[in-house]
């Protein structure tokens, strides 16, 4: 007999202070194998060109594998801002991620970026990062990302790696453009950060890690000959304020200039993320 899924998922104590103490937090099966698979078909529809990019939707390819020939799902990396799309909203607006979300950052909630990320064989890495040096908003506990692997994810197919504790220092550290890694892939480069013990996230299929924007994290290189499959948004509350600090000067020019080159017109670095982002309707809890 067939049963309806829960679409509520209540945080235990011990959860909440995981996440306050380490930054990130581990929820095991969150989604189910049918959704996942729906949206990996989406995402080979945009690869084989059977579907329109729709809202900011764009689609960004491996710079390491441009020059092989390759094409489509060897050579597409992510599909960036797909909260707009019908399908790939329907996981940024999952109530099972809402209500998690909720929990850590309120019940006003807008998704402020979003990604399917392939990640083919021959990958580069991610270098450490903090999320909140793409953000010109805040503060950081309005904030929270959540990764939902959708493949096996590995250290040999370029797992994201964590350093916990690493928000509890409430430092947004430089940040600088790194050799060989893809368009605005930035990264902290200061050893005395960097070198800190990471956790390497090694998931299974519907495994959502939820984490703090300040979290010092990355991913590594691809060397595993198939592709890894996940997918992310990050979310605020609605009553974030935005404003930009001296260490977003030169990001904040880049996205400036690719906001001219997708929409015509240049936005400002603030406006670019008002821009593309998204109401998300909060069901009411229904009452036993």
């Amino acid at each position: 007999m067939l049963t309806e899924l829960p679409n509520t998922y209540l945080l235990s104590e011990e959860q909440h202070q995981f996440y306050t103490d380490n930054g990130y937090l581990v929820i095991k099966g969150l989604f189910d194998f049918a959704t996942l698979y729906n949206y990996k078909q989406r995402f080979l529809q945009f690869c084989k060109g059977l579907v329109g990019r729709s809202g900011s939707l764009i689609v960004v390819k491996e710079e390491a594998l441009k020059s092989k020939g390759l094409t489509g799902e060897q050579l597409i990396n992510k599909l960036q801002d797909i909260h707009f799309d019908d399908v790939f909203m329907t996981y940024t607006e999952h109530p099972l991620l809402i209500d998690v979300v909720t929990q850590f950052i309120g019940p006003k909630v807008r998704v402020m970026n979003s990604m399917f990320i392939n990640k083919p064989s021959g990958s580069t890495r991610h270098p450490p990062h903090q999320d909140m040096f793409y953000f010109p908003f805040g503060p950081a506990e309005k904030i929270v990302a959540a990764w939902t692997a959708i493949d096996d994810v590995t250290v040999e197919n370029g797992c994201l790696y964590v350093l916990p504790k690493s928000h509890k220092r409430n430092v947004l550290y430089p940040h600088e453009t790194i050799p060989a890694a893809n368009n605005m892939y930035h990264g902290i480069v200061d050893p005395s950060v960097t070198s800190h013990p990471a956790v390497q996230l090694e998931m299974s299929p519907g495994d959502t890690v939820f984490f703090h924007p300040l979290l010092v994290h990355g991913s590594g290189a691809n060397t595993s000959g198939r592709h890894r499959k996940c997918l992310t948004a990050h979310y605020a509350s609605a009553d974030v304020s935005y404003a930009r600090v001296s260490l977003q000067r030169s990001l904040a020019r880049e996205v400036e200039y690719a906001s001219e080159k997708v929409l015509g017109s240049r936005l400002s670095f603030e406006d670019t993320w008002k821009y593309k982002s998204k109401e998300v309707t909060v069901q009411p809890k229904s009452k036993l």
